[in-house]
């Protein structure tokens, strides 16, 4: 049995995979709450409700990532935010492991590049 991986070690292979693709960029978004060690209080996040883990920019197209391990799902917020990027025209991918995410980008860069080519010729 393969130990599986954690939210966090698919993130960090997910954004290095996106910096060493050429005209990709990803950053990490902390949309958790962090402890205030000198007021003794949990200070909750700024970020909108249900953003996803990762925001990139995948050759011109905007992407939300979702990190998901084990039996996590999505939360409410989270599907609204889906339905949100999706109605902008963005795209919005819920990944639950290093080999899900590399078999999904190298068919979306894949589909980009035929996209890019029809253009061209048109």
């Amino acid at each position: 049995m393969t130990k599986q991986e954690s939210a966090n070690q698919i993130t960090a292979n997910i954004l290095r995979v996106c910096a060493l693709q050429t005209g990709c960029m990803a950053t990490r978004i902390n949309n958790a709450g962090i402890w205030d060690e000198k007021k003794q209080i949990r200070r909750t996040s700024t970020t909108t409700r249900g953003a996803a883990d990762i925001f990139a920019c995948l050759r011109g197209r905007y992407v939300e990532i979702e990190v998901k391990a084990g039996k996590d799902r999505l939360s409410a917020w989270q599907e609204a935010r889906k339905q949100e990027v999706e109605r902008a025209g963005g795209t919005y991918f819920v990944v639950r492991s290093t080999d899900d995410f590399l078999a999904w980008l190298t068919a979306f860069l894949k589909e980009e590049s035929l996209t890019s080519y029809r253009r061209r010729a048109a």
